[in-house]
């Protein structure tokens, strides 16, 4: 009985790993298949855009996941000593699998089968830091464009009691965050540890979000840098909070785009242009790169 169970669980590996490709690969040509979408004027468009403007945008979101690779190393090295190459294999690999889950649950799951079990809670502990701390990082900026945009639209009384509730809300999330954290035992980190997970979240967030100034400024919008950068925030703070599977966001965004950016662009089809290009550049590569590299991984679900 306990040999059929082990000899069970040395499948489990290969399997995990074969059905996240397999579903990736699914919903990838899924998107695709029933989607109704004029060629005309996405050829338009994209004739519009310099030739260099993809490969820039796949380099930009490259860059921003060799950060979070960075923070990744970083967050667990009182831990286990992580190579960087291992740190951007780990992170490739669970955005596959979060691709097909909602809340990124599947990169709890494919990261903590990294490690031997006895370190499997405290790794957890550290995705869960480090996936809050970009979370404050997206709140805290959103919040703010919203503010920048109800101060223009809204009576002076609205937004100061909009401040105030937002602020009540913001607490009771920090005080609820550093319940979860301290439950999931990461009260090893420090304060200084805090401080530089926060700062690598911001520098990814400023990274990836790049790509929406780039190819705005691309097409020569004529919105102001501020308008834009306000419109931005408010976008990825709107499409973080709702909880959708990652293969089905892109429906999402484009919803979310359409009424964020209502006064940047003059048709709904350039919206969905953009926002899917983004969209393959953020998601679609890093999900497709880990899926490549995800069959030749060794996931731990034996103790060794």
């Amino acid at each position: 009985m306990f040999l059929a169970l082990h000899k069970s669980k040395q499948f489990l590996a290969p399997l995990i790993k074969f059905i996240i490709v397999v579903i990736c690969a699914y919903a990838l040509y899924s998107q695709w298949q029933d989607r109704s979408i004029n060629t005309d004027i996405i050829w338009s468009t994209i004739k519009n855009l310099p030739f260099y403007t993809l490969p820039l945008m796949i380099a930009i979101s490259i860059l921003s996941w060799m950060v979070e690779s960075k923070k990744w190393q970083y967050l667990i090295n009182d831990l286990y000593l992580l190579r960087f190459r291992e740190s951007v294999t780990q992170n490739l690999t669970a955005q596959a699998a979060s691709f097909i889950t909602p809340f990124r649950t599947g990169e709890f799951a494919v990261k903590s089968l990294y490690y031997n079990k006895s370190l499997r809670k405290s790794i957890l502990s550290r995705i869960l830091a480090g996936n809050t701390s970009q979370m404050i990082i997206t709140t805290i900026l959103g919040i703010t464009g919203i503010l920048f945009y109800l101060q223009k639209n809204l009576i002076i009384e609205s937004v100061f009691l909009l401040l105030f509730t937002v602020t009540l809300l913001c607490l009771l999330a920090v005080i609820l965050t550093l319940w979860i954290l301290k439950k999931w035992d990461s009260g090893s980190m420090d304060n200084t540890k805090w401080w530089s997970i926060l700062s690598y979240s911001l520098l990814r967030y400023l990274i990836f979000s790049s790509n929406w100034l780039i190819i705005l400024a691309l097409l020569d919008n004529d919105s102001s840098l501020l308008i834009m950068i306000r419109n931005i925030t408010i976008f990825y703070l709107a499409v973080s909070i709702i909880p959708v599977f990652q293969l089905f966001d892109i429906a999402v965004k484009w919803t979310v785009a359409a009424y964020v950016f209502t006064e940047t662009f003059h048709n709904s089809e350039t919206t969905i242009i953009i926002t899917t290009l983004i969209w393959f550049t953020n998601s679609i590569v890093p999900t497709v790169l880990g899926c490549l590299l995800l069959p030749f991984q060794k996931l731990k679900t034996v103790e060794e």
